[in-house]
């Protein structure tokens, strides 16, 4: 019955390992569990670090010590795999070691408990110590268990015992296993989102930090809304952080000429003054040819110049009025007869980029860096971010929907945004608000970035408790 029992205990360790994310809890649990299947009063866990044997957890009940695991560290300099201990030789030659009477053992070096004894004023007596293994038989650490009590006499740990200890350290060994195999994994996945932020920001100098500003306060929002009443798994926090970094990885494939478009006329403002400036010449030789009469020309001198004051400030404006609109209406259809042809003040495309109403984008351009969301979807459709991450793609596409139907590309409304996207979405765009790195706007004041969230609760496009929540973070930093 007793081995049933123990053996109970192990097949609820290998359930755990199924259900249990926390490593450092499950580690913890095993050692305790072959604690109290072998009765021992002590127990150390030790994990493999290159050539060094580092201290995880260690328990001594009779004198109340538990450290390490999610306790605290612990401050005891590694054993070395080299070294003479007991622990380095079973991690070494991969072997059990099972000691009656560490005081009477001349086998084996107990130096390290019998200077552990002197100290504390323990007594060590029996020790079973036994190597952590992974698939493929290489060492990953080592479970030390110490002093085997019956009828509250120490006692060398039995045979029986031993095979059910092994049986929890070899599950030790796959949990470990299981554990470097998943570092490994989110190791590249992280170098790999790592990489593609690089990529993003490299192609445009004004986006240099918006991307890891997002990602850095979507976390900072997450810890805020647990801390007041929600209960954001960590698993949704990792998604949404990795989200916030994949966001704009479409923009990779928007044409530099837009996505570093800084000034209404980016490109084009060198050759219009150049024109200008032909045009002004050819005014001055038909005044000198007696084609314009003084007050013509000096009418046409003046108005040419101040078309190119008007024309270098609009340049870099980044809102309309009333007045420029006038003055543009005004010189749209202005042009000249000349010996180079037919000059006009504004073709076409300019006048398209004078009559910019808001920023430095065209109705056309705007709508080819709309599309980045849809290239972000393309990207990310062709990674498997499997059942851990599944909803990375989803967040990273919809962080420019709103809650009415009026965000883009897919107009959603509010039953189809999850509290993530809702997030995402509210951040990206404080930030964007806010960001000093944008030459085509000035930074905006903390105050007025969070009246415009608010006002766009008005509207129906964002989540009233979220920006409610959101301003208050905000205020209180």
């Amino acid at each position: 019955m007793l081995l049933n029992k123990d053996l109970q205990k192990v097949l609820n360790i290998t359930i755990k390992l199924s259900k249990e994310h926390d490593y450092k809890k499950l580690l913890t649990d095993i050692l305790e569990e072959a604690m109290e299947i072998s009765n021992a009063d002590g127990g150390t866990l030790y994990l493999l670090d290159n050539d060094e044997l580092k201290f995880f957890f260690m328990v001594t009940k009779s004198l109340n010590i538990k450290n390490g695991g999610n306790i605290n560290e612990i401050d005891l300099p590694p054993v070395n795999i080299l070294s003479q201990s007991v622990a380095a030789l079973s991690a070494r030659e991969k072997t059990i070691i099972n000691v009656a009477d560490v005081y009477t053992d001349t086998k084996y070096n107990f130096d390290g408990p019998k200077k552990y004894d002197s100290i504390t004023g323990y007594h060590t007596k029996s020790v079973l110590v036994l190597p952590l293994l992974d698939r493929d038989n290489n060492v990953l650490g080592v479970m030390q268990l110490i002093n085997a009590y019956k009828d509250n006499e120490i006692i060398e740990f039995s045979k029986d015992i031993e095979k059910i200890i092994y049986s929890l350290a070899s599950l030790s060994g796959i949990l470990l296993n299981n554990m470097e195999l998943y570092d490994n994994i989110k190791e590249l996945l992280d170098s790999f989102v790592n990489a593609m932020v690089k990529a993003i920001e490299s192609r445009t100098p004004y986006n240099a930090f918006h991307t890891i500003n997002v990602a850095r306060i979507c976390i900072s929002f997450i810890d805020y809304l647990n801390n007041h009443g929600y209960e954001i798994k960590d698993s949704e926090k990792e998604e949404l952080y990795l989200a916030a970094m994949l966001h704009d990885v479409g923009k990779m494939i928007i044409p530099l000429n837009i996505l570093n478009k800084a000034t209404r006329f980016e490109g084009k403002l060198d050759n219009m003054l150049l024109r200008y400036d032909l045009i002004d010449s050819c005014i001055c030789n038909d005044y000198f040819n007696h084609k314009l009469s003084k007050e013509e020309y000096e009418k046409e001198k003046s108005f040419i110049q101040d078309v190119k004051e008007f024309i270098i400030k609009l340049d870099k404006m980044s809102f309309l009025d009333e007045k420029d609109l006038k003055y543009i209406e005004l010189i749209k259809n202005k042009s000249y007869d000349t010996k180079y042809g037919i000059l006009n003040i504004l073709d076409d495309n300019e006048l398209e980029d004078a009559l910019i109403k808001k920023g430095t984008l065209t109705k056309l351009e705007r709508e080819e860096i709309e599309k980045h969301v849809i290239y972000t979807k393309e990207i990310l459709g062709n990674i498997n971010f499997g059942k851990k991450y599944m909803h990375v793609k989803d967040i990273a596409c919809n962080h420019h929907e709103y809650l009415n139907g009026t965000g883009y590309p897919n107009h959603k409304s509010d039953n189809e945004l999850s509290l993530l996207v809702r997030i995402i979405t509210i951040v990206d765009i404080y930030e964007s608000l806010i960001s000093t790195d944008r030459p085509y706007k000035k930074p905006m004041p903390k105050d007025k970035a969070l009246f415009i969230l608010n006002e766009m609760v008005k509207e129906g496009k964002l989540d009233y408790t979220l920006v409610n929540h959101f301003s208050n973070m905000q205020e209180g930093l």
